[in-house]
């Protein structure tokens, strides 16, 4: 019932929405970087009215905790070395956290720019002592209808785990829940094994704007079917390019799970074999997405052939009215000539018998077309 009332909403989705772009970008500033120094820290995105939080979890296969801090000294006062810290850094806008973080672990000034370049296509990188992994969130918002994109990075030690998020809205909550409840296997193995599970849920959460796109395309067509208008032709090409821009911000994490699944890094052999999983998973969104593609280039065509078809059979119709009207407008011309002798002219019944003439031959002639099957 539910899924029957969410199409009937994306039915109405009105024109205007679409025009506004379901891709809710974040405004970036690609020129703030232009002539600084490598490894200058600006925060390129938009995001800057919420309060940083940082949030500590903390866990043994026997126990668990989490702590919310205000400042970021104060989480590195409680990091424990004995148990696996997932550190969580949610609205990275100020960027003194990100140098005092990156100042902690001993990162690469490039890397603490790269957590800050909010435009940054998703990568992996081995610094020896840590894995810098960069991708992009993505959540459908069902009450708006945008698709929400974030920015997000990691930063794996041997004991603790660094996320960076531009928002604290996020897609996480079914891993925090795992931990506090100790469901499967998440707190029984390494802080490893929890950034596979942040970036399982992350390419998890693809699925749902892909079939969320599906839903709009099965409608478009059958919209398109019955209706083929200017409209439609919008709709196409606002899915078109939005589906470009949605592969853009997935297809390069292929290339950085399949480095950091082959490279000679501390994640355990047994982990491995998860992030494959994760591998596979996003082989099959980014196949998805291909068949997305051809789904609107064949949209495109079958709009173009409709239109050709309503115009040919407005033509048609047009034509059929002309054929019908040349020997009436014949016998009309003829009858309309100014010579003095034209017999019929003083004949009693001579207006009655052109014009029951001129009846008979249009209805003589659409009997005809009719059964050369013209219409």
């Amino acid at each position: 019932m539910r899924n029957q009332l969410h199409k009937q909403l994306l039915r109405l989705l009105p024109i205007q929405l679409l025009r506004k772009s379901l891709f809710l970008r974040q405004d970036y500033r690609i020129s703030k970087h232009a002539g600084t120094a490598p490894g200058t820290l600006i925060y390129t995105g938009k995001n800057v009215g919420e309060p940083i939080e940082f949030t500590l979890f903390q866990y043994t296969e026997e126990e668990f905790r989490h702590q919310t801090f205000g400042k970021v000294a104060d989480v590195f006062a409680q990091i424990d070395p004995n148990q696996a810290n997932w550190i969580n850094v949610s609205a990275i806008h100020d960027t003194s956290v990100v140098r005092e973080i990156g100042e902690y672990f001993g990162l690469h000034p490039l890397v603490t720019e790269d957590i800050l370049n909010t435009v940054l296509s998703p990568q992996y990188e081995d610094y020896d002592d840590y894995i810098f992994i960069t991708l992009k969130m993505l959540n459908f918002n069902e009450e708006t209808h945008y698709v929400e994109q974030e920015h997000i990075s990691f930063i794996l030690t041997p004991n603790v785990l660094v996320s960076f998020q531009e928002r604290q809205k996020d897609v996480f909550d079914p891993v925090r829940e795992r931990l506090e409840t100790a469901k499967g296997r998440i707190r029984k193995r390494g802080i490893d094994y929890m950034l596979y599970a942040l970036m399982d849920v992350v390419v998890d959460n693809y699925y749902s704007v892909i079939e969320e796109y599906n839903e709009q395309f099965i409608l478009l067509e059958g919209n398109l079917i019955r209706n083929p208008n200017q409209e439609m032709m919008e709709r196409i090409t606002f899915y078109t390019r939005h589906v470009v821009e949605l592969r853009k911000s997935i297809t390069p994490l292929r290339e950085a799970l399949s480095t950091l699944i082959n490279d000679d890094s501390f994640i355990e052999e047994a982990t491995r074999r998860f992030f494959r999983d994760v591998y596979s998973h996003l082989e099959q969104a980014i196949s998805t997405m291909e068949t997305q593609r051809e789904i609107l280039n064949g949209l495109m065509n079958l709009y173009m052939s409709m239109l050709s078809n309503k115009m040919n059979n407005v033509m048609k119709t047009l034509t059929i009215i002309a054929t019908i009207f040349i020997p009436l407008t014949f016998v009309a011309g003829i009858y309309g000539m100014n010579f003095q002798h034209m017999p019929e002219l003083t004949w009693e019944w001579g207006y009655p018998a052109v014009m029951g003439f001129m009846l008979v031959t249009g209805l003589l002639m659409y009997i005809w077309m009719h059964n050369k099957r013209w219409f």
